[in-house]
């Protein structure tokens, strides 16, 4: 009869030391080290999911708004061909149109701002139409379209007219009214609600500023917008003046690629607190498990069973944590939206404003590779992290840890 079976009592032994119901050391580190484990991959997985939200609905919503790539000309109307002609050779647009736009005095019901007018064509509602009320086939002259930020500012409602002063072109720089309606009202959630005003291309308003025409285009993926402003920079020549997004945007852009790697960073090191938490509580293991570990060598252990047994362990409060951790951050993530509007109702106030932040809600992109590649990294950092206090526990002396026991 055998009185030494390591084979089969390896992961037993590891399971009662990590997860027993006892109230020893072991049991009580091990279940201290799997709840830290959890705390730092379910925050860690929670804030990449939102700076995704974020990233994504810059991409999706900011920039599908916003025209990618703006080309302006000092250049009459009737000049201006090869505008169109060389857009049409760039194989990444997906859609172009004319515009023009103006600074443009908004007065309404004793409320007034400053900002862009801009003069498209009726095309572009398809693009303002998901976030529009009511929802627009086309604008008639005289009609116009605010974000919400600013006709809330203007207290103006659908239907309701407003005046616009525009600066007319000439010597003495008269300003003349136009009275518009307000067709639509654009509510995208985004900082763009709180300056978009847009109105036919062929209003008066746009007679009477005689703007020169500009194009706005729109590419397949917005990443690469400078590398085909510069092509179209050096195709159409020094009278064209071609800027991207990234000249009004990428400093927000950046920000929000900034701010990501800065929390990732500080919630990175907390997951590495973690495993140091794992380092800590198995040499206190190890510690206290001397003596029983030296019994064991005792009656017929060699060394590497003594290993196994701790990188059992370790292994077990790894995957424990990870997977906890990815359930918990999973829950966490998915319940954001849902704390977000508990806390606005609590403080009757909205938790992010357009004015300081790009959007006025708080957005989640669940990305399973996110949570694969973290939960990964935990395991494969605790594994790493038992080592050290399993090889020390299998090299201590029988006879000192025996001299131990009380």
């Amino acid at each position: 009869m055998r009185l030494w079976r390591p084979r089969s009592i390896h992961f037993e032994m590891a399971l009662r030391q990590s997860l027993g119901g006892g109230g020893g050391l072991s049991s009580f580190l091990s279940k201290l080290s799997i709840a830290g484990m959890v705390i730092a991959v379910a925050f860690l997985l929670a804030s990449i999911s939102v700076m995704n939200g974020f990233e994504r609905e810059m991409r999706l919503r900011i920039l599908n708004l916003v025209p990618h790539i703006t080309i302006r000309s000092y250049l009459s109307d009737d000049q201006n061909g090869d505008i169109a002609s060389a857009v049409n050779t760039v194989a990444e647009v997906t859609r172009s149109h004319r515009f023009s736009e103006a600074n443009v005095l908004f007065y309404a019901n004793s409320g007034s701002r400053v900002g862009r007018l801009i003069y498209a064509e009726s095309s572009v509602l398809d693009v303002l139409r998901p976030y529009a009320t009511p929802k627009l086939d086309a604008l008639s002259p005289g009609e116009i379209v605010l974000g919400k930020n600013l006709a809330e500012a203007l207290n103006v409602t659908v239907g309701q007219a407003l005046v616009a002063l525009a600066s007319e072109d000439g010597g003495d720089r008269r300003f003349l009214p136009a009275t518009m309606r307000l067709a639509a009202i654009l509510d995208s959630g985004t900082e763009i609600d709180s300056v978009f005003a847009m109105t036919a291309i062929a209003s008066s308003v746009d007679d009477t500023v005689k703007q020169n025409p500009s194009w706005a285009v729109t590419v397949a993926d917005p990443l690469q917008a400078p590398r085909l402003a510069h092509g179209l920079r050096k195709q159409l020549g020094p009278q064209y003046w071609v800027s991207d997004w990234t000249r009004s945007l990428g400093n927000l852009y950046q920000a929000i690629q900034l701010s990501r790697q800065i929390v990732g960073l500080m919630l990175f090191a907390l997951l590495v607190v973690a495993v140091f938490n794992i380092v800590t509580s198995l040499v206190l293991v190890t510690s206290d498990r001397r003596p029983s570990s030296a019994m064991l060598r005792a009656m017929g252990a060699s060394p590497s069973d003594i290993l196994t047994i701790f990188t059992v362990q370790g292994t077990v409060i790894g995957a424990g944590g990870a997977i906890l951790g990815a359930v918990l951050g999973a829950c966490l993530t998915f319940a954001i939206p849902v704390l977000v509007s508990i806390i606005e109702a609590i403080s009757g106030q909205p938790l992010l404003d357009t004015s300081v932040y790009p959007l006025a809600y708080v957005p989640v992109d669940l990305r399973w590779s996110d949570f694969i590649a973290v939960s990964v990294a935990a395991f494969l950092l605790s594994l790493v992290a038992c080592t050290v206090p399993a090889i020390a526990s299998s090299r201590a002396s029988i006879s000192k840890s025996l001299r131990e026991i009380r």
